[in-house]
């Protein structure tokens, strides 16, 4: 009986040693970080707009390459502050400071001078970059409203 008892002791002790090394390994995964394409230097290279009144569009222009006639950058930093540069020389325009961001889903809030400006992030990878933005005004009994998509390019 003591035979019998010392063979299923010695068995139990091997199956659970079998059972209890597994080629589980109990180190934690870690998902990998999406990329944040967002931070680096951006410059634009087309915008579209689109010009309403009363719901009506008045004007379209897609995808209208900037060439010359507009600089505008953008270069978001890691900490969360964003450096940019605008000129238009036609109109003797030019400008360039800096601010902060916040990004929180696909709508991305620069702050500049104390004002904060929303735009939707309509496409972010690693080359482009494409930001929309409508504003909205109205004036009597006309309610004029744009709408403006501008697609930027890895600087």
């Amino acid at each position: 009986m003591k035979k019998i008892s010392t063979y299923l002791f010695v068995a139990s002790v091997g199956l659970l040693s079998l059972t209890s090394c597994s080629g589980d390994d109990n180190t934690p995964t870690t998902e990998p970080q999406p990329t944040n394409h967002l931070l680096g230097q951006w410059k634009l290279n087309t915008m579209s707009v689109t010009s309403y009144e009363n719901g009506e569009v008045v004007s379209q222009n897609i995808d209208t390459p900037v060439g010359s006639q507009i600089t505008w950058e953008y270069d978001f930093k890691a900490d969360n502050k964003v450096d940019y540069y605008m000129s238009i020389p036609v109109a003797g325009v030019e400008e360039k400071g800096s601010g902060t961001y916040t990004r929180t889903g696909n709508t991305l809030t620069m702050t500049i001078d104390d004002e904060a400006q929303s735009f939707e992030i309509s496409k972010s990878d690693a080359d482009n970059l494409h930001l929309k933005m409508t504003e909205e005004e109205v004036d009597g009994d006309i309610t004029y409203k744009d709408e403006v998509e501008q697609k930027f390019i890895r600087k």
